[in-house]
């Protein structure tokens, strides 16, 4: 079905709403105004509740567009048998795309909006299935200790989240996970293997 004008601009406004959202979070956390937005987009303060009727449902729209970008990426891996240390790169790759947005999820997840925060633990239980899958695989080979899976995921995401937390020490100069990913995922590795 062919979108007639209206249609196209009220979509095109809806996507310029969303990536400025996503730029405003990223730099001034998610405690930044839909006016910070509205200004930034150059619209309206009213055009975004034409779109998002609450803030809520802005932020859970951008997870979700996180979320999908994750689990693309992980999802195809794990169902190819790709490696433990493919699917780790595979993950901090996706995480280097959204690093600043992510950072500020990790840092102010707790004082998201419930309904925010639900998505935030949803798109975290997909990367954990898609990482169990590629583990569990490595368990039974005998490959890897076998450590219950939420003891692995949540080492996992507290390597990574405390280098995030602490770019400053690690890299002031640019991204902490480019930096230190080779060395996060072949330490992790070597802390699991048998």
């Amino acid at each position: 079905m062919k979108q007639n004008k209206r249609q196209i601009q009220k979509e095109t406004t809806r996507k310029l709403i969303l990536q400025t959202a996503y730029e405003v979070y990223s730099k001034k956390g998610f405690s930044a105004t839909t006016n910070m937005i509205a200004k930034e987009a150059q619209i309206s303060h009213g055009n975004i509740f034409v779109h998002f009727p609450t803030v809520e449902n802005l932020q859970i729209c951008l997870l979700e567009q996180f979320g999908i970008d994750i689990n693309e990426q992980l999802h195809e891996m794990s169902e190819n048998n790709n490696s433990l240390e493919d699917i780790l790169y595979a993950h901090i790759e996706v995480l280097i795309r959204h690093q600043d947005f992510y950072k500020r999820l990790v840092s102010e997840g707790s004082s998201l909006p419930e309904q925010t925060k639900y998505v935030y633990i949803s798109i975290q239980s997909s990367v954990s299935f898609h990482l169990s899958q590629v583990i569990e695989t490595y368990q039974k080979k005998g490959k890897i200790k076998m450590l219950p899976m939420h003891f692995i995921f949540n080492t996992w995401l507290g390597l990574i989240h405390y280098y995030l937390s602490n770019q400053d020490l690690f890299a002031p100069d640019g991204s902490v996970l480019n930096r230190y990913k080779k060395e996060l995922v072949s330490n992790f590795i070597n802390l699991l293997e048998i």
